[in-house]
């Protein structure tokens, strides 16, 4: 790792996390928080990677390797910003206090029970962040210590324990599975690491990219016409939630989404035809599903915060998505078996290739589950829910890493999250009000069944492998250290935002409303209710729905190991249910339609010739919502638009 490489990562994962706080709470223009692979890093990385081009003709431009360990700190710091951990954060380090009052008896229900360490328990304290400071009086800057310190002490063990388990499936995944990786495959093209045509350089000349890039760039340019000119008639995709549109496809039924994903697009290209044609069937299943149940009047209660459409598809759906992790460590058993005795010392293996050497990784996950489990007891929860708890999180950050780096979704969530799988496992009367606080509290860090950083972790490892070894070796450490610039940054922003500029109030973002669902008010809020009713216990219908879709999905990896030609692929089960889909769903059945044309027609030759074609449309959608957020930035400052629809 060479040093401007490392400094150019810091800088880059700063802004990474900087710049979209600032488009979102101030001026209100396209968000970059929701992919997987954040649009935050994606714009900043390709504009380097497009100047490195001009400067490595003449001599003077960065390595691949050198490119990679960039790419590598800022997309995994970029998931610092937004609502991947900032808006959560600091809403649920704010919230309890000072949205209590006598009507919702937080007092009674809540405060009594979450640790003062936790958050900040003054109202006065939190006022000025929500509403603003006079004139002259300082950032409290001291109240934020406390929980900071604590909170930091966690999600590190959290990100270290994610980095952990990257290496040790990494030579499983990449070497002895050989998943398809579609996000670091694209990477490493626009990076030139891969052996493959892609070099920056060369995809500027190749007239199938320029393409893409003029036509996706002008449909934008001419939406962007419209802000000023009233009546322009507009392409009716690329134009945010304008070309949002629902299709009704029966009384009772979920609304079918008609929009179109240029990231799904673009990464759905480099999926493999099965995964891409098994997302898109079980996700029409499950729409079709969650209509007859609710046409028949079945009823199991509402979805839980940041769950399913339907609970009964949601629950099977997680049932799947736990058969495919212990699928997944099932065939990896001798691997495992391999590096655990290595770590041990009772076995020479072969680490020279990973960042971390096994026994290091080993022992630092180890340490790390260790720590965070006592941390979450610490806060409230019981240990058997401790156990709930860190099984559903687990079971998601393994799950969905497998599930992206296979199909290259970068707009997904498992289809419930670890809380609502720990709250109806248990109940309030298993739990009690302790419990249940501090499954509140989780929601600062695991907050809409996505995972904190863990796929794109996941992502570390092989982009590593396309570097040379003596650059592998620091990543891990660089990676960890850009995150934590990264969470300062924004952090720092947002507060000093929120007391000295607008309050948190008017910043326009769901995550420090007073109202709604999906956020910290509305967390503590359904958290709140379940304790005062007080009654309800294990609920076995959900329970069973799990054991129906784990059952399933056993099912379907049997048929495939008895067929090998059998051409449905379990993990289009295991998110179905999940809401992204909702509005990626028709693109993945348009890129395997015509993934599938290209390939009968033309062949893997035509397929690889046409690859340039989806790069240029991604180059250039990243330059038009760049364009946009500028545009916004200079003539609509805080009555901004958004082209990037974040799902």
């Amino acid at each position: 790792m060479t040093q401007r490489a490392f400094i150019i990562g810091i800088v880059l994962s700063a802004w990474a996390n900087l710049w979209p706080a600032y488009i979102s709470l101030v001026v209100h223009s396209s968000r970059a928080d929701h992919a997987h692979l954040p649009v935050a890093m994606l714009i900043p990385f390709v504009a380097l990677i497009v100047v490195n081009g001009w400067l490595g003709s003449r001599g003077r431009g960065l390595s691949a390797s050198e490119l990679l360990t960039i790419c590598c700190m800022s997309m995994v710091a970029a998931c610092m910003q937004g609502e991947w951990l900032s808006g959560y954060l600091l809403g649920i380090i704010t919230a309890p206090y000072y949205f209590a009052a006598p009507e919702n008896r937080w007092d009674e229900l809540l405060l009594q029970y979450i640790p003062n360490w936790a958050v900040i328990p003054d109202r006065e304290l939190v006022r000025g962040f929500y509403e603003g400071l006079p004139p002259g009086e300082p950032v409290p800057w001291g109240a934020w210590l406390t929980p900071v310190i604590w909170w930091g002490f966690f999600l590190g063990a959290l990100f270290t324990a994610n980095l952990c388990l990257s290496v040790l499936f990494r030579k499983q995944w990449m070497e002895h599975e050989k998943l398809a990786f579609p996000i670091a495959t694209v990477l490493l093209q626009l990076t030139g690491a891969s052996d493959e045509r892609g070099r920056i350089n060369d995809l500027i000349r190749n007239h199938l990219f320029r393409i893409g890039f003029a036509v996706t760039l002008l449909i934008i340019g001419w939406n962007i016409i419209s802000w000023f000119v009233e009546g322009w008639l507009q392409f009716p995709i690329l134009k945010g939630p304008g070309g949002k549109h629902l299709l009704s496809l029966g009384r009772g039924f979920p609304n079918f989404v008609l929009t179109f994903s240029i990231l799904t697009l673009t990464f759905g290209y480099f999926t493999r035809s099965e995964i891409l044609f098994s997302i898109w069937f079980f996700h029409f299943l499950a729409i079709a599903q969650a209509g007859i149940l609710n046409r028949f009047g079945f009823d199991m209660g509402s979805s839980d915060i940041w769950c399913s459409f339907h609970p009964a598809v949601g629950w099977q759906s997680f049932g799947g998505m736990i058969v495919l992790v212990g699928w997944g460590a099932w065939i990896a058993r001798d691997h495992l078996r391999r590096v655990f005795k290595h770590a041990l010392g009772k076995e020479a293996g072969e680490d020279t290739e990973e960042m971390l050497s096994y026994r290091a990784a080993t022992f630092l996950l180890g340490i790390s589950v260790v720590f965070a489990a006592i941390w979450l007891n610490r806060s409230g929860m019981g240990w058997a829910q401790v156990f709930a708890f860190g099984f559903g999180t687990v079971v998601l950050y393994l799950g969905l890493s497998r599930i992206i780096i296979e199909s290259g979704l970068v707009f997904l969530r498992g289809p419930i999250t670890a809380q609502a799988f720990t709250w109806h496992l248990f109940g309030i009367t298993g739990m009690g009000p302790a419990s249940a606080a501090a499954l509140a509290l989780s929601f600062a860090w695991s907050c809409d069944a996505k995972t904190f950083g863990m796929t794109m972790m996941a992502h570390v490892p092989r982009l590593g492998a396309a570097m040379n070894q003596i650059s592998r070796r620091p990543l891990g450490p660089a990676v960890l250290l850009a995150s934590l610039v990264g969470a300062l940054t924004v952090g720092t922003y947002v507060v000093y935002q929120g007391y000295h500029a607008t309050g948190g109030f008017n910043f326009g973002t769901v995550s420090f409303m007073g109202t709604g669902n999906l956020n910290a008010f509305g967390v503590f809020k359904f958290t709140a209710s379940r304790i005062q009713q007080g009654t309800v216990g294990t609920d076995w219908m959900r329970i069973a729905f799990l054991g129906v879709g784990a059952g399933f999905t056993g099912l379907m990896f049997w048929l495939r190991y008895q067929f090998p030609g059998f051409p449905i692929h379990p993990i289009g089960f295991t998110i179905s249910a999940a809401a992204p889909l909702q509005n990626t769903g028709l693109t993945i059945f348009i890129v395997w339609a015509i993934k599938t044309l290209i390939l009968k027609i033309g062949g893997l030759e035509k397929y690889r010739e046409t690859a340039p074609l989806f790069l240029g449309i991604t180059a250039g959608w990243l330059t038009g919502v760049a364009l946009g957020i500028v545009i916004d930035t200079i003539w609509f400052p805080g009555q901004g638009h958004e082209i990037h629809l974040a799902y």
